[in-house]
């Protein structure tokens, strides 16, 4: 029968001692004293193997032989100490990853209801006797004459986190367009308004109007701190990702600098 001081043992799980005397309680295993030198204890390589595969710990396959106990029970040997390294290192790699699962899970719950709050409609405005107040500052044109048309949600392009972009329609929720593609333009041309959220800015957009009649041509707008900014953004043609960032950057760069 094969002894393997406890100090070995440590070694090739991976543990401190205190971990070890812990495992050995809760699993109910005991000890032994080695024949030729009683200040040493031991398990045997069954009992290790039961350790290992009680928690999960991978143990090299043959077992290196002990240290005799004139000597130091702790092995030296390089290839000892690489096992050893590579032990700790699988452990701590399988930990990573169940934090960053549980972090992708938690991060898709949040984009998920932001997503459902941003596509429910917007609650029914309280009656009030008094004349009612409009904030213009967000409209996408210019209330028409006679009976107040109703508010709706605006189609959304809003950068990620991780680098993407996000097209968001409210009746038809996410949208899964190539940016800068054919398909791309010609969504844009279905719309008459849209918001984009970039990496470096916000504003909303509106189609210009010619004679009673929506033009290709869109203007750019965003108030912030009570200045407002508009800015000519060009032909639906022109709407590329890199267009729309380089705006977004260009009319928050003005409403900071007033």
């Amino acid at each position: 029968m094969t002894l393997l001081p406890l100090t070995d043992c440590c070694r090739l799980l991976g543990i401190d001692p205190k971990t070890l005397r812990l495992w050995l309680q809760s699993a109910n295993v005991s000890w032994t004293l080695h024949p030729s030198d009683a200040r040493l204890k031991c398990l045997t390589q069954s009992q290790l193997h039961h350790l290992a595969h009680l928690h999960g710990r991978f143990l090299p396959d043959p077992l290196p032989p002990s240290a005799p106990p004139a000597e130091q029970p702790v092995s030296t040997a390089p290839e000892a100490d690489l096992r050893h390294l590579f032990t700790h290192l699988q452990t701590q790699i399988a930990t990573l990853q169940e934090q960053v699962t549980h972090l992708a899970l938690t991060l898709l719950r949040e984009r998920a209801w932001r997503w459902e709050e941003r596509l429910s409609p917007p609650p029914a405005p309280l009656p009030s006797s008094a004349a009612p107040h409009t904030d213009r500052r967000h409209d996408p044109v210019p209330p028409p004459s006679g009976p107040r048309a109703r508010s709706r949600a605006l189609p959304l392009i809003e950068y990620g986190a991780d680098g993407t972009y996000l097209v968001i329609c409210p009746t038809q929720g996410v949208l899964s367009l190539v940016p800068d593609s054919p398909e791309w333009f010609d969504w844009l041309s279905s719309l008459t308004a849209f918001t984009f959220q970039g990496a470096n800015g916000r504003f909303s957009t509106t189609r210009k109007v010619r004679q009673g009649q929506r033009t290709p041509s869109w203007n750019a707008y965003r108030s912030l701190h009570g200045h407002s900014c508009t800015l000519y953004l060009g032909l639906t043609s022109h709407l590329t990702l890199a267009h729309l960032e380089h705006m977004a950057t260009t009319i928050h760069a003005r409403l900071t600098t007033v």
